[in-house]
């Protein structure tokens, strides 16, 4: 027959069960030590020797905890490590890949015939998929890297006071917000009174072909993500990452406008001649190329220096 097994074996057992082959001899003998010494303790206080063996095992806790001790592993997802840079990468990346995804998918969704509401919904759940995947991404690899010890690195650098960033100027960001919201409704507005404005022979300013096309719904959904992005960057701090995310949006905004605007299939030349003047579309194209590559260098721009001001203010910044 088989001897009873006590709590002492059924302990020292579920501990070793999840550590390494070449471990558990050597922690078998000390585990074994360690509660026999603390079963003598209980036992010169008086207690008995069931109350006391279990006082002991209560008070080393449960056993895979007290194995991921021995074995130096954490028993956390992503620990106090790592975690801070990865909610920092993530972030950067959610912040920089879901918005650029949005644009695309919704463009090329509406590019193959869709409606606008179906390139929306589409662009909003590619936005989600991706941005799902990247966070299931990165949480598996910081996973990994905090599992392998030989990866592992000691944080030796003590914060910094001067790293703390600026506080935000909410009621600037409302106003600036507000206005965008205006600008966009304005421009939105704008143009469909000026295609409102045709002659009395039916010539519209805008080229019809371009508004039936729904390229100012592009143009519109633009708007509407620019403003989406800035409030995500309000709320998550700009970063280099977030700045190149806005020179994609720029240039997948800015080269198909001034093309589209330089080769004569924004403005009609049917109207400017109806009304009197013929250098109109010129004067206008350049008006309306230079002020689209102006103000897509000046949010590159802008992008970049808030990007810069708060990586120096978080440079001193060590996890």
């Amino acid at each position: 027959m088989t001897e009873p097994q006590t709590l002492t074996d059924r302990y020292v057992a579920a501990t070793l069960r999840s550590l390494p082959q070449r471990q558990r001899a050597d922690i078998d003998a000390e585990l074994r030590a360690l509660i026999a010494d603390g079963v003598e303790h209980g036992l010169e206080s008086g207690e008995t020797p069931e109350a006391a063996e279990r006082a002991v095992l209560t008070g080393l806790g449960e056993p895979r905890r007290l194995a991921a001790g021995y074995a130096d592993r954490s028993l956390a997802l992503i620990g106090p490590a790592y975690y801070l840079d990865y909610l920092r990468l993530l972030t950067a990346l959610v912040s920089t890949i879901a918005p650029v995804w949005f644009i695309v998918l919704g463009i090329t969704t509406f590019a193959s015939g869709e409606t606008a509401l179906a390139s929306f919904g589409a662009a909003v759940w590619g936005a989600v998929e991706i941005a799902m995947t990247v966070a299931f991404c990165t949480t598996v690899v910081f996973a990994i890297v905090e599992r392998s010890s030989s990866r592992r690195v000691v944080r030796t650098a003590v914060w910094d006071p001067a790293a703390l960033p600026d506080v935000p100027d909410r009621r600037r960001y409302l106003w600036g917000l507000v206005a965008g919201l205006i600008m966009t409704v304005v421009v939105a507005s704008a143009a469909v009174l000026f295609q409102s404005l045709a002659t009395t022979d039916g010539h519209p300013p805008l080229q019809p072909a371009l508004w039936d096309s729904g390229v100012l719904y592009v143009a519109l959904f633009f708007a509407i993500v620019y403003l989406a992005i800035d409030v995500i960057t309000y709320y998550t701090g700009w970063s280099y990452s977030n700045a190149w995310a806005a020179v994609a949006l720029n240039v997948l905004f800015a080269v198909p406008a001034v093309w589209i605007t330089a080769s004569g299939r924004l403005l009609n030349p049917d109207y400017f001649a109806a009304v009197g003047w013929p250098d109109g579309v010129r004067i206008v194209t350049t008006i309306v190329v230079v002020v689209v590559i102006l103000l897509a260098v000046l949010d590159v721009l802008d992008a970049f220096t808030r990007a810069g001001r708060h990586s120096r203010a978080a440079s001193a910044q060590v996890a």
